[in-house]
């Protein structure tokens, strides 16, 4: 069993940096749409080595490395690789480059007798520089060329790359998409105009189609509310009224429809009085209320919520909603063609936006993106296949990836891609570095590690960095190398574009690690280390 241990000094710094070395190595491999997968042995020596071309794979495999020491150094990179792709869905491997510089850089400053917290404050304001320098490059995502161009930087995939544009030009860059597998090489897509969510009817006596087991009404009316219906007076006046006016089928979604109120409903239906059917619906937790109440903003209903003591003994016709077609079956409520207000609609969108970029962990961003995707009308469907199974899993993880972190890119825009954007920026910090002083030399290390993403993603590509990158300086800002044609261009005009959030995040959190890696005075190595699968 291992011992509790405690390392000191330099000794401390120098084990941590050659965990976090050996990590960032491996992990860089990954960066850029030209790249050779890794092979990782697995556990069962029958099976064969798996291949890893993702870098928060890679990363979440690593739970171990040769020295205890050097493994705390690699989990701390580990955890800002995951942390950065649950967070985005992508820059892992751009994290892992910029921090293999850093730290390198930093440790010969060190070595030299740099003053290591001096060299932490000069890393942290050549960070808020290189930050507004990014931004101020960024540019909106709003065309279908853009997407397409995000898309291939993301995926290397041209066909992929120019599907997922469509799609995402088409329904918004929040959009719902559904991935179906094919056997054959085959991408293409399609979207289905519509909004569905979980639901189920309160009774299978509702159905109306026995061999789809759903029901579904054409120019439907809407009552929404998340109370639970149990008296036949809650529903008499407006059912009088839908039958008076002739005013079409009703859907009722509600927490819960039951007793007479139900059999009212149901001896109504059979009577051939109305046509009508309940639903209840199948989401929990925090995210319920608002659930409820887009659906209301969709089909233009009023709410009547439980909280605010909403009768419905008094409701009138003009407080439900309307729809062209709603169908419910045993899993999903879908609408289509609801009557909300456009302007109200995206009002709504912009708040669940705000509440997007505030989420507090991954599940509420999922939430809230899934949220917004439903506002948006519309589901995308794409057709996946490939010749091979390995092939279609490999195109599949990239488009999953993309689909995630494309709400994260539209959040603060695009800049030049291939590591251009960061090269971009290292003029906003050549006077900070021109003192000569200790935190100067930290702002240095941060101006010096911006090239390491482009030299990675030269270098993974099969050429020769040096060449490369004294090409790219020689034509100026927004230039960068075409990694899939080996020729240096535009990047602008190439559509060759990263997400600006992307790139930030990704300098924050190398900077984080390697500051904590050059002031560590110290490790503490616990007798029973604890092995996660989950960074």
């Amino acid at each position: 069993m291992p011992t509790p241990h405690v390392l000191l000094g330099h000794e401390a710094s120098a084990r941590l940096r050659d965990g976090i070395d050996l990590l960032a190595r491996l992990v860089s491999l990954s960066l850029g749409p030209r790249t050779g997968a890794l092979a990782f042995e697995r556990d069962d020596r029958r099976k064969s080595a798996e291949l890893l071309t993702s870098s928060a794979t890679i990363a979440r495999r690593m739970l171990a490395i040769p020295g205890r020491g050097a493994t705390a150094g690699a989990m701390l990179l580990r955890h800002a690789i995951w942390r950065t792709h649950e967070r985005l869905g992508d820059g892992g491997a751009t994290t892992a480059a910029l921090t293999h510089a850093l730290l390198h850089a930093g440790a010969r400053q060190v070595a030299a007798g740099a003053n290591p917290m001096l060299l932490r404050r000069g890393m942290q304001h050549g960070l808020e520089l290189a930050c507004a320098a990014l931004q101020a490059q960024a540019r909106p995502l709003d065309t279908p060329e853009r997407l397409g161009g995000l898309a291939h930087a993301a995926t290397g995939d041209p066909a992929l790359s120019r599907v997922l544009g469509e799609i995402f030009g088409r329904l918004g860059p929040e959009a719902v998409i559904r991935i179906e597998e094919y056997a054959a090489s085959y991408i293409a897509f399609t979207v289905l105009e519509g909004t569905a969510w979980n639901a189920s009817m309160v009774s299978p006596l509702f159905i109306t189609d026995q061999a789809r087991r759903a029901t579904r009404f054409r120019d439907a009316r809407v009552l929404v509310t998340d109370q639970v219906i149990e008296r036949p007076a809650q529903l008499l006046r407006l059912l009088e009224q839908l039958v008076v006016r002739r005013a079409g089928p009703l859907l009722i979604l509600a927490e819960d429809v039951t007793g007479p109120a139900r059999a009212l409903l149901l001896a109504n239906r059979d009577r051939g009085v109305i046509q009508v059917v309940a639903a209840r619906p199948g989401w929990v937790g925090a995210e319920r209320r608002g659930t409820y109440e887009d659906v209301a903003l969709l089909t233009n209903a009023y709410f009547f919520a439980k909280d605010r003591a909403d009768v419905l003994d008094t409701a009138d016709l003009g407080e439900l909603g309307h729809a062209r077609l709603a169908e419910v079956d045993a899993e999903r409520l879908t609408i289509v063609g609801g009557a909300g207000v456009p302007a109200q609609i995206e009002l709504r969108r912009q708040m669940v936006r705000h509440q997007l970029s505030t989420a507090p962990d991954e599940e509420s961003r999922r939430r809230e993106i899934e949220r917004l995707g439903r506002l948006a009308g519309g589901v995308g469907v794409l057709k996946l296949g490939a010749a091979s199974d390995s092939e279609r899993q490999v195109r599949k993880e990239l488009a999953e990836r993309f689909i995630r972190f494309v709400p994260s890119a539209a959040e603060e825009g695009v800049v030049p891609g291939g590591g251009a954007a960061y090269l971009g920026c290292q003029a906003a910090l050549d006077a900070a570095c021109a003192d000569g002083s200790e935190e100067a030399a930290g702002v240095g290390l941060v101006r010096a590690a911006l090239e390491a993403p482009m030299r990675w993603l030269v270098q993974n590509a099969g050429m020769a960095a040096p060449v490369a990158l004294a090409e790219v300086r020689r034509h100026g800002p927004g230039w960068g190398i075409d990694v899939m044609h080996e020729t240096c261009v535009d990047m602008w005009e190439a559509n060759v574009l990263d997400a600006a959030k992307v790139a930030r995040v990704a300098l924050e959190s190398a900077v984080s690690v390697a500051a904590m890696a050059l002031t560590a005075g110290g490790v503490v190595l616990k007798r029973r280390p604890v092995y996660s699968r989950t960074p």
